[in-house]
C-alpha cells in the first residue's frame, strides 16, 4: 500500500532532479558566467528560468510558505482580510481599516487573520521587502504589530488598545485605539498607556456593551422595582391615614374641675376643719397647683377617686391622605416606567457589522477557484500543516484514489465566526455545490488540527468508513510541541477512502447549505424576557417586606408600652419595695413613684373611717406631698424637682405607714425611700466616713447590709456608697447626697415631722 510518506520520498527524489536539471539549463543559457544568485524563501524564479517543465512551476507555487502567500497578498492590496471570520470581520471593513491605518503618518501594512505572531510579521516584512508598521488583527480583537525602519510607539500603542479597548468593542475598535496613540506620538502614548494600566489593575476593561443575560437582569429589576417602590408608597399611606395617632386633649375640654389656687394664696388651718383627701395626680412632671391641695376642695364629701379621665381624642382619619396617596403611587409606576430607558439605555449588545452576501461568500469562492487548479486548496492565511514537500506526495496519493471519487482536500480554519458558524459539514456542501464536482471533500483545520470528510454522489461508504476511525485520527491528540501531526492523520484518512466499497443511496449529492443567520446584534427590549417574573418575585418580595414592617413596628411598640408602663404604673410600693429602695433612681422614675404613691395614699385615707388610728398624720402627709406638687412650675432645676420628688414619696410612704398602725418619727439616715428607722443605730465607724452623724438610726435592710461584709475597712465605703441615696445633679450632670439636695428633703433627717413642716414652709402656707 502507498502512503504519503513513501511517495513523498519518491517524490522529492524527482523534484530534485528536475531543479539540478533546471539550474544546468540556466547555466547553459548565461554562458558559463560561473556566477551563482541566491535567491531567498518566496522569491520569483528568474526570468531566465521561465522555460521550465510545468511540473517544476506547480512544485514552486504549491512550496510557497504562509509569510510568502501573504506577502504576495499585500503586494496587492497593503490591508489584507482573511475571508474566514466573516461574521467577526468581514472583508467589507477594508476600506474602514485602510482609511485608519493611513492616519498613522508611516507605511502601514494590515493583516486581519485568525492566527499569527510577531514572528510572522517579521518573515512577511523579509519577504516583502519594505520597511514600515506591519499590524495584524487577530482573534478577539487582540493588536499585534512590529516596526521596521519607522519610528513609531508600537509597544505603548499595543498597551492602549490592550488596556483601554472596552469589552465586546470588536477588532475595528481596537485597531483604532492603537491607530490613535501611534498617531500622538511617543510621550503622549506612553502617559496613556500608563494611565490606562494602572486603571485596568484596580477596575479592569471598561465595559461598553451588555449581554442579553444582562437585559434579562435589567427586566427582572424593573419587574421589582414596578411593584415595591409603588407598594411601599402605598403602603406607607395607608399607614399614615388609617393608623393615626390619638391628639392631647385640650386642657379645659370636658368637665370642668375645681379650680386652681393661685401661687402663694394661704390658708389658715381651722381647729374645726374636717380632713377631706382627694388625688394628687403626678404622671407628668412637674405638676402645677390644682385639686392636689385638698384644702382648697369646698363643699365636697371625701369619696373614692374617679378613673382618670381620657386624655386624648379618639384615634382618627386624615382627610386628603388617601387620595394623596393613590397619586403618589401612579406617579411612582411612572417614574419607573419613564426612568428606565434613562437608566438602562443599552440598546446592542456589540458593535454593528454589515456583512454583505459577498463577505459570506468570499472563502467559497476562494476554495473553488483553488480546488480548480488542483485537487488541494491551501488557505492564503492558514499556517503550513502541508509543506511544499508533502504536496507532491498528496497529489500522487489523491491521484491514484480516482476511482473511489475524486478526492479534494481543503486546508482551511473552521471556527464560530466563520459562514457555516463552525459547521464543517456545511462548508464542505457549500463548496461542492460551488464546483458542482461530485467526489470525496476532506477538509482540514490548520489551526484546531480537525479533519472532516464528506461524500457528495460517490456512491462510496468512505464516509462511514471515516466516522468509524479512532477518535486520535479526527481530533489531534495534544502534544507539547504544538505538532498536530495532519500528515499520518490524512494518510489514515486517505486510507479511509481507498477502502471504501459501493454503497447505492448512501451519498446524496442534495444536501442544506442553508447558512446560520447572522447575529442580530439588538438587545431584548425592556419591560420584556423577564419582567413578567420580576413582578411576581417583587410581590413576593413586598409582601415579605411588609410583614417586617409590621413586625418591627408591633415589637417596638411592645417594647416601649412596657417600658412606659414600668415606668408610669409601676405596682405598689409594699409589693414592690427592692425598687423603691433603688440608691439612684432617675428623674422618671421618682415622678412614676410619687404618683403612684400618692393615688395609693388618696385611696387608703377615702376608705379609712374618721376615727381610724393615724389618720391625722397621714392627712398630713398627704396635704404635704399636694403642696409640694403644687409647686411645680416654681422649681428652678431639675435636681430641685428631683429633691421634691423624692420627698413627696418619703411622705406618701409615711402617710401609708401611718395608716397602717406603723408611724415613725424618725427615718432611715441612709435612704429614706426605705421608710421608719427602725434597725437601730448606724455602726460607729459610719460616723468616721462622713456620711451620718453617731446618733443616726437605719432601716433593717441597710443595717444588716452595713453588718455583713464589712469586716475589711476598704469594703466599708463602698457598701455605704452603694447604700446612701444619691439623686441627679442640676441639668442632668452627676448625682449629689439626699441630705444636700434641694430645701425640703434634707429636713428629713429630723424626722417625718420636720419633713411636713418644711414641705408646707416651701409652699408659702401657714
Amino acid at each position: 500500500m502507498r502512503t504519503l510518506a513513501g511517495i513523498r520520498g519518491r517524490g522529492r527524489a524527482r523534484t530534485f532532479r528536475v531543479r539540478a536539471g533546471t539550474a544546468l539549463a540556466a547555466l547553459v543559457l548565461l554562458g558559463g558566467a560561473g556566477t551563482a544568485v541566491a535567491a531567498g524563501p518566496g522569491t520569483a524564479p528568474n526570468a531566465m528560468a521561465a522555460p521550465t517543465t510545468p511540473l517544476t512551476t506547480a512544485a514552486d507555487d504549491d512550496g510557497a510558505t504562509q509569510s510568502e502567500r501573504l506577502a504576495e497578498e499585500l503586494r496587492k492590496d497593503p490591508v489584507y482580510v482573511s475571508a474566514d471570520r466573516p461574521r467577526r470581520l468581514p472583508r467589507s471593513l477594508a476600506p474602514k481599516i485602510a482609511a485608519l491605518a493611513g492616519r498613522t503618518g508611516v507605511p502601514t501594512y494590515v493583516l486581519a487573520l485568525p492566527a499569527g505572531d510577531a514572528t510572522l510579521l517579521a518573515l512577511v516584512h523579509d519577504r516583502l521587502g519594505k520597511d514600515g508598521l506591519y499590524v495584524l488583527i487577530g482573534d478577539h480583537s487582540t493588536i499585534t504589530a512590529s516596526a521596521f525602519g519607522v519610528d513609531v510607539p508600537v509597544d505603548e500603542a499595543r498597551r492602549i488598545a490592550l488596556y483601554g479597548t472596552p469589552y465586546r468593542a470588536g477588532p475595528l475598535a481596537a485597531f483604532e485605539s492603537f491607530v490613535d496613540a501611534i498617531a500622538s506620538g511617543h510621550d503622549r502614548a506612553a502617559a496613556e498607556a500608563d494611565e490606562l494600566h494602572d486603571q485596568y489593575q484596580e477596575h479592569g476593561k471598561p465595559d461598553l456593551y451588555i449581554s442579553s443575560t444582562d437585559r434579562q437582569n435589567q427586566n427582572l429589576l424593573l419587574g421589582l422595582a414596578v411593584v415595591v417602590l409603588p407598594g411601599l408608597v402605598l403602603a406607607l399611606g395607608i399607614r399614615l391615614s388609617y393608623r393615626r395617632p390619638g391628639r392631647p386633649r385640650p386642657a379645659g375640654a370636658g368637665k370642668a374641675g375645681p379650680g386652681k389656687a393661685g401661687k402663694g394664696r394661704t390658708r389658715k388651718k381651722k381647729a374645726t376643719d374636717t380632713p377631706k383627701p382627694s388625688p394628687v395626680v403626678l404622671d407628668k412632671a412637674p405638676a402645677k397647683r390644682s385639686d392636689a391641695n385638698p384644702a382648697k376642695r369646698s363643699g365636697r364629701a371625701a369619696a373614692v377617686p374617679k378613673a382618670p379621665a381620657r386624655t386624648t381624642w379618639p384615634t382618627a382619619r386624615r382627610r386628603g391622605v388617601l387620595p394623596v396617596t393613590a397619586v403618589a403611587t401612579v406617579a411612582a409606576v411612572f417614574a419607573v416606567v419613564l426612568a428606565a430607558p434613562t437608566v438602562f439605555p443599552q440598546t446592542i449588545d456589540s458593535p454593528y457589522l454589515d456583512v454583505t452576501r459577498a463577505d459570506l461568500d468570499a472563502r467559497v469562492e476562494e476554495v473553488a477557484a483553488g480546488l480548480a487548479a488542483g485537487p488541494v486548496y491551501r488557505d492564503p492565511s492558514a499556517p503550513d500543516v502541508l509543506t511544499g514537500a508533502d504536496l507532491p506526495a498528496l497529489r500522487q496519493r489523491i491521484a491514484a484514489l480516482a476511482p473511489k471519487g475524486p478526492v479534494h482536500v481543503l486546508v482551511t480554519p473552521s471556527g464560530s465566526d466563520d459562514e457555516s458558524g463552525g459547521d464543517g459539514a456545511l462548508l464542505l456542501a457549500r463548496v461542492h455545490q460551488r464546483t458542482g464536482q461530485n467526489g470525496v471533500y476532506v477538509l482540514v483545520d490548520p489551526l484546531s488540527g480537525r479533519i472532516d470528510l464528506e461524500t457528495f454522489g460517490t456512491g462510496q461508504d468512505a464516509a462511514r468508513r471515516f466516522r468509524l476511525l479512532p477518535y486520535e485520527v479526527r481530533y489531534p491528540e495534544y502534544r507539547r510541541d504544538g505538532d498536530l501531526r495532519v500528515v499520518p492523520r490524512l494518510d489514515r484518512t486517505l486510507e479511509a477512502v481507498a477502502a471504501a466499497r459501493p454503497r447505492e443511496g448512501y451519498d446524496p449529492v442534495a444536501r442544506d447549505t442553508e447558512l446560520p443567520p447572522l447575529h442580530d446584534n439588538r438587545l431584548p427590549g425592556l419591560f420584556s424576557s423577564d419582567f413578567g417574573p420580576g413582578i411576581g418575585l417583587g410581590t413576593i418580595l413586598l409582601g415579605v417586606l411588609l410583614l417586617f414592617a409590621w413586625l418591627g413596628t408591633a415589637l417596638t411598640r411592645a417594647v416601649l408600652t412596657a417600658r412606659r408602663a414600668r415606668a408610669a404604673a409601676p405596682s405598689s410600693p409594699r409589693r414592690d419595695g427592692s425598687r423603691r429602695a433603688a440608691a439612684l433612681p432617675s428623674l422618671r422614675q421618682l415622678r412614676a413613684w410619687a404618683a403612684d404613691d400618692v393615688r395609693e395614699l388618696t385611696e387608703g385615707l377615702a376608705a379609712a373611717g374618721q376615727d381610724a388610728p393615724g389618720r391625722s398624720r397621714a392627712w398630713d402627709c398627704l396635704d404635704a406631698a399636694g403642696l409640694l406638687a403644687d409647686t411645680g412650675d416654681e422649681r428652678p432645676d431639675e435636681a430641685t424637682a428631683a429633691s421634691d420628688l423624692a420627698a413627696v414619696v418619703v411622705l406618701a410612704r409615711a402617710g401609708l405607714d401611718s395608716l397602717g398602725g406603723h408611724p415613725h418619727p424618725a427615718l432611715c439616715r441612709l435612704n429614706p425611700l426605705h421608710g421608719g428607722a427602725t434597725g437601730g443605730k448606724a455602726p460607729a465607724w459610719l460616723a468616721g466616713l462622713g456620711i451620718a452623724p453617731v446618733s443616726a438610726r437605719l432601716c433593717p435592710a441597710c443595717q444588716n447590709a452595713l453588718r455583713g461584709g464589712t469586716a475589711v475597712p476598704g469594703a466599708r465605703e463602698r457598701v455605704a456608697a452603694e447604700l446612701l441615696l444619691r439623686l441627679p445633679g442640676a441639668g442632668g450632670r452627676g448625682r449629689t447626697a439626699w441630705d444636700g439636695a434641694g430645701q425640703v428633703l434634707p429636713a428629713a433627717r429630723e424626722g417625718i415631722e420636720a419633713l411636713v413642716l418644711r414641705a408646707r414652709e416651701s409652699a408659702s402656707v401657714q
